[in-house]
């Protein structure tokens, strides 16, 4: 037995041993690999190889852990990318805005007389002022200003590191140059008048100084015109300024550069295409091209509304009411925006007739103001009483405005002008027409003697009197509206001499509607009334210009600025001047200059509000109405942050914060 367990001893001995010889050969072969091959961790060979050596359950497993592995570290990355990663806009992208009308003077001492020309002076240019997008007024090209204690002297700093499109050096001698230009009176610029009394004067290279006679509050706001560059305009002379080419190839400061015009066959200019301006002392703009397309209607397939339903636009400047149904799509954005402009009945007082107080007064009763505003305009404009607006000095929330009621207007006409009857009218205006007719014949029937050989000839016409009666009679009906029940004589001799007025307007869908609805209310009150279109184009030329016109239907823009001189003051009744009535009266023109010298606020409301009183009794115009401004900008463009305007270019204020185009950024500060 003790054989037996001697054996079986000596046998897990040599097991043991063989065990441990095999321990260390197993860590020798391991020592000599890691001494082969310095990483411990498998190769990308070995890693595809692994399933050669599991079996089919660790397969399994280890596949697992890899996707889970895989779909734990995508979703870590993605809370990380969430997190710290934000959208924000990127350099790019293309902008077409469609726009009724074209350019004529890409000016800014010219652009006041169009829009189209301040839309796109307004990207091009900057001035040593500006208003933000809250219509705050800010430092634009000046770094800096100081203001007088009297109000009379404005010192400016300008901003160093400016340059032109061209890249020269922006200069205070621009500056100078700019207003010295204004000041012109043979450049002819309608901003002369702002700057009559203006001395300017340079400092040094940094800093100039404007010097005005009498303090004028609302001095500042001037300065927002854009500057030109001197070394651009000064070879041309000053009578030759606003015919240069220059006036279409500009060269600004803005945050766009004028990259090209295109022409049809005509040479009528239909694009004109800027480009981001790299070098912009500001924020330089995201969008890298914004181009306008000019149109010359709304309608047809020519049209604007057309243009932006095929994408060949992707905006337009201004939304007329009619048409909003027409552009409301899905990827289009229409923003309505607060406009000081008010449209109104302008009279002019240098015609018979409108002259007279009571006579004004009888066409200011005979207009439902609200009826243009509900019906015609749907609600898309708010009433308005008189001159001065809401959020200006002297504005007067209970003002009340003349009262509809052509039962009084009648009455009033009626003192001094007796009515006829239409029938009565039309057979003696038929009765005076063949009279006159047969007066004519009858000079033509009249012996002629002619020398032929001696012998004297005669002609005689023979009148078919009832033949001529109808055909007067038709033409006479075909100029009369049947609608008119009555007219109102002017001369006691002669009842076929009437009243009759011309009302002028452009012709818009709106202003066409609005002129027909005026006239005939003017119908019901016995006159005679002819509504005049002129083209939008040819506005400014046919009717500012000449004041061709008996009563003027116009949208006027008040702006920033409360001042109501442009509009009122009599040295302001000839062009560019906008007294559109010829309204002159020693008493207002004392007020406006007084306006314009007074520092205390609650003075300025006092002034005002008598200004207004007396514009109201004076009855120089009948004010209608406060339109909407509606811009349709598609939807792919962001950044648009704008609600309230004092001109439609104004919808560009903060241009350079557009963008199209997005990037991700890290952010690790939220």
């Amino acid at each position: 037995m003790s054989s037996l367990l001697q054996k079986t001893s000596n046998f897990f001995k040599k097991i043991l041993k063989f065990r441990k010889n095999s321990d260390r050969l197993q860590q020798n072969d391991i020592l000599l690999m890691k001494k082969m091959r310095k990483s411990s961790f498998p190769s990308l060979r070995q890693f595809f190889n692994i399933t050669k050596v599991l079996s089919v359950f660790e397969k399994i497993l280890f596949f697992s852990a890899i996707s889970v592995f895989i779909f734990s570290s995508v979703w870590s990355l993605n809370v990380v990318f969430d997190k710290y990663r934000v959208e924000v806009s990127a350099v790019g992208g293309d902008y077409v805005e469609g726009v009724l009308g074209s350019p004529q003077l890409i000016n800014p001492l010219f652009s006041g007389l169009n829009e189209v020309d301040q839309d796109l002076v307004s990207m091009v240019y900057t001035g040593l002022m500006r208003y933000d997008k809250n219509r705050n007024l800010v430092t634009d090209l000046a770094s800096s200003f100081e203001v007088s204690e009297d109000k009379k002297v404005y010192t400016f700093k300008i901003r160093q590191g400016v340059f032109w499109h061209d890249k020269t050096p922006f200069t205070i001698d621009d500056v100078i140059f700019t207003f010295e230009s204004i000041q012109d009176s043979l450049v002819n610029s309608p901003l002369k008048v702002s700057f009559e009394n203006v001395k300017i004067e340079k400092i040094d290279e940094n800093t100039l100084k404007f010097t005005l006679n009498e303090a004028f509050p609302s001095f500042l706001s001037t300065l927002t015109v854009g500057i030109l560059p001197k070394h651009f305009w000064s070879e041309i002379s000053s009578d030759k300024i606003k015919l240069a080419q220059k006036n279409l190839q500009p060269i600004g400061t803005g945050p766009f550069v004028f990259k090209k015009i295109m022409k049809d066959s005509t040479g009528t200019i239909n694009k004109i295409v800027l480009e981001r301006f790299e070098e912009f002392y500001g924020q330089s703009a995201y969008i890298k091209t914004f181009s306008f397309i000019f149109y010359n209607d709304y309608d047809g397939p020519e049209g604007l509304v057309t243009a932006l339903r095929e994408k060949k636009i992707d905006g337009i400047n201004f939304v007329p009411f009619e048409y909003l149904e027409k552009v409301k799509r899905k990827n289009i954005d229409l923003h309505t925006l607060k406009l000081p402009q008010y449209t109104a009945l302008f009279y002019n007082m240098q015609r018979d007739f409108l002259d007279e107080k009571d006579f004004r007064f009888a066409l200011a009763q005979a207009v439902d103001r609200n009826r243009i505003v509900n019906d015609i305009l749907q609600n898309e404009a708010e009433l308005i009483n008189g001159p001065i607006l809401e959020g200006f000095p002297g504005f007067d929330a209970n003002l009340e405005g003349t009262k509809f009621s052509f039962e009084e207007a009648n009455k009033l006409l009626d003192k001094n002008y007796e009515r006829i009857s239409a029938e009565d009218f039309k057979n003696l205006l038929i009765e005076k027409k063949v009279k006159e007719y047969e007066e004519q014949v009858k000079k033509e029937n009249e012996t002629t003697s002619s020398t032929d050989n001696g012998i004297s000839t005669s002609t005689t016409t023979t009148l078919n009197i009832e033949e001529i009666k109808n055909n007067i009679k038709i033409e006479v009906e075909n100029t009369l509206d049947e609608a008119q029940l009555f007219y109102r004589t002017i001369d006691k001799n002669d009842k076929t001499k009437i009243l009759e007025l011309n009302l002028v307007t452009a012709s818009t869908p709106e202003y066409t509607k609005i002129a027909e609805l005026i006239a005939g209310y003017y119908q019901d009150i016995g006159i005679k009334t002819k509504v005049s279109l002129v083209d939008s184009k040819e506005f400014v030329r046919s009717v500012l210009k000449t004041h061709n016109y008996d009563i003027l239907l116009y949208g006027v823009i008040v702006g920033n600025d409360p001042d109501q001189y442009p509009f009122w003051h009599s040295k302001q009744v000839d062009y560019p001047g906008l007294n559109l009535s010829y309204y002159e009266k020693r008493s207002v023109d004392e007020l406006l200059e007084k306006i314009r010298t007074t520092k205390e606020d609650s003075e300025l409301n006092t002034l005002y509000s008598d200004l207004q009183k007396i514009i109201l009794e004076d009855t120089p115009a009948t004010f209608l109405f406060l339109p909407t401004y509606t811009y349709a900008l598609s939807n792919f463009v962001k950044g648009f942050d704008v609600s309230n305007i004092s001109h439609p270019a104004d919808r560009f204020s903060n241009v350079n914060e557009w963008y199209i185009k997005t990037k991700k950024n890290w952010n690790f500060n939220k």
